[in-house]
């Protein structure tokens, strides 16, 4: 796909375009410790890009989601605990193998090649650095994440909060083992975990007194059965509900990559109808939604990690 074209570095002004206001210090601190080199593309290739989303969608019948794929998942944190097994743990270990497929990411409404090693991961990661800051800092006792998988979002946590007991809950039993690997080898020793599944919520694990629940890019699997699990954090009453996941309400119909994203979505099955939920339960006052946003970055298919936080009354 490469053409001579001059190589360009993301920025922070870029990032804060991306997320629709001002970076704190600590954000600008992580954008400048990555290394975001890219190329633009040309026509003809973001041509031939479109063309293979809209023939992926037409000809191809990409996995689609739900709790028939949990021996999936299974044996994707299994690699990566073979991996902690062998080697150190660090963050670059305990990073899924599905990042990078395509040489190719969404920023700001267009395609831009990346040059720059873990390019995708990277800006994730500051998304989710910059949901963090905001929210995980004071005050919070107790965070949990729900389909942690193999708990990188949860050592990235600890970077803003140094105290709170971190929870990594997940179906697959390796993620469990993951971080029980975290726990005895000494990297966090207030990490803990717990098997849950989004489809069956253990309404028997109950949440510790201020806490806030996250996720990213997990919840996004179980399509339009998300109704038992807010049905437990209702009952649970966490401080805070945050999401980092595909959401099609925030995209733009109209948009051309938008509208693809979200065929995408449906194609695959990603959560559905969330949104439009979550306003249905504010309107019978029993949540309050405190932001609800898109942050205009994504891989080659999708858009898939808008904002949205909530939480009971």
């Amino acid at each position: 796909m490469t053409e001579n074209k001059i190589t360009k570095q993301l920025t922070v002004k870029d990032f804060e375009i991306a997320l629709g206001e001002k970076l704190s210090k600590f954000i600008k601190d992580s954008i400048n410790s990555y290394e975001f080199k890219y190329k633009e593309l040309s026509q003809k290739q973001n041509d031939e890009l479109i063309l293979l989303i809209i023939k992926t969608l037409i000809e191809k019948n990409p996995l689609k989601t739900g709790d028939s794929r949990i021996n999936d998942w299974e044996i994707g944190w299994e690699e990566n605990l073979n991996l902690l097994q062998t080697k150190e743990i660090e963050i670059k270990n305990l990073i899924p193998k599905y990042f990078s497929k395509y040489n190719v990411i969404r920023f700001n409404g267009r395609f831009i090649q990346p040059i720059s090693e873990r390019f995708e991961k990277n800006t994730l990661s500051i998304l989710v650095d910059y949901i963090f800051d905001k929210f995980l800092r004071n005050n919070v006792d107790n965070i949990y994440e729900f389909g942690c998988g193999t708990a990188h979002n949860l050592l990235q946590a600890r970077k803003v909060n140094k105290n709170a007991n971190l929870w990594g809950l997940d179906w697959a039993k390796s993620s469990q083992k993951i971080i029980e690997l975290i726990h005895k080898k000494g990297i966090d020793k207030k990490i803990y975990s717990h098997n849950f599944n989004y489809f069956e919520p253990d309404l028997n694990f109950t949440l510790n007194n201020n806490s806030v629940i996250y996720s990213v890019a997990s919840l996004e699997q179980v399509g339009d059965r998300w109704g038992n699990f807010i049905d437990y954090l209702l009952v649970q009453k966490p401080k805070l509900c945050i999401h980092i996941e595909p959401v099609e309400e925030l995209l733009d119909k109209d948009n051309l990559l938008d509208y693809l994203s979200i065929q995408y979505f449906n194609k695959r099955n990603y959560l559905s109808g969330f949104l439009f939920g979550l306003k249905k339960l504010e309107k019978q006052k029993k949540i309050k939604i405190l932001k609800a946003d898109r942050n205009n970055i994504g891989s080659l298919f999708i858009e898939g990690y808008s904002i949205i936080v909530w939480h009971p009354i």
